[in-house]
């Protein structure tokens, strides 16, 4: 009985932390601003996030389409194998950022 209720109280959270990284993202877009936030394979589409501090997000496999990321701060962010379609990137601050098998373009 104890290791059935440890187990629903597990997948309970698992739950509740997946859940909570759609309500991130529409954070993002309202306020520009997740430092360190965790959006490991979260898909951005349509968002204009010029000037947005992402510093040190997880944004390991995430997939950003058309995704306007002028000025924003990505320092010591994490890009791992993410997929960045039709983003521009000027003057955005990619120092310390790891873009390790990352994908900028219309690669499949």
């Amino acid at each position: 009985m104890k290791l059935i209720r440890v187990l629903l109280a597990t997948v309970s959270i698992l739950f509740l932390l997946q859940a909570e990284t759609p309500l991130r993202v529409m954070a993002l877009r309202v306020t520009k601003n997740c430092p360190g936030c965790r959006l490991k394979g979260v898909a951005i589409r349509n968002a204009n996030l010029a000037g947005a501090d992402l510093s040190n997000a997880d944004l390991r496999w995430a997939r950003l389409e058309s995704v306007n990321l002028n000025g924003a701060n990505l320092q010591g962010a994490n890009l791992r194998h993410a997929r960045l379609y039709n983003v521009t990137t000027k003057d955005t601050n990619f120092c310390g950022a790891t873009l390790m098998d990352a994908v900028k373009g219309y690669c499949d």
